[in-house]
C-alpha cells in the first residue's frame, strides 16, 4: 500500500481504518512510505497499532521508501526499532 502526503491527527483514522480493512484480508502488509512528507505521533499510534494487531495475529507488516523526513522522525522516537524497514519494495518483498 502506498501512503503519501501527511499523516497527523486529521488523517490517522482514516489510515488507521485502511490498513485494518487490508491487514484482515492479507497475511503480510506491506507500506510504502516514499511519498510520505510528514508523520507526526498520531500516525505512529497508528503504525504502531496496526503492527500489534498483526504481531497478535502473526502476520507481517513491513515499511519501506521512507522519505529522509519520515526516516528522522522514525529514529527520533526510537519507532525505527520496533518496524522492519526496507529501503525499496524489492527488499521488503524478498528479505522480510
Amino acid at each position: 500500500m502506498d501512503i503519501e502526503g501527511d499523516v497527523d491527527l486529521g488523517t490517522s483514522p482514516d489510515l488507521r481504518r485502511a490498513l485494518f480493512g487490508l491487514a484482515g484480508e492479507a497475511p503480510r502488509l506491506a507500506l510504502n512510505l516514499q511519498a510520505l512528507r510528514y508523520i507526526d505521533s498520531s500516525g505512529i499510534a497508528t503504525l504502531i497499532e496496526v503492527l500489534k494487531d498483526c504481531q497478535r495475529s502473526q502476520r507481517q507488516f513491513v515499511l519501506f521508501g521512507l522519505s529522509p523526513a519520515v526516516k528522522e522522525v522514525f529514529h527520533l522516537t526510537h519507532v525505527h526499532r520496533i518496524f522492519q524497514i526496507f529501503d525499496t519494495e524489492e527488499e521488503a518483498v524478498t528479505q522480510a
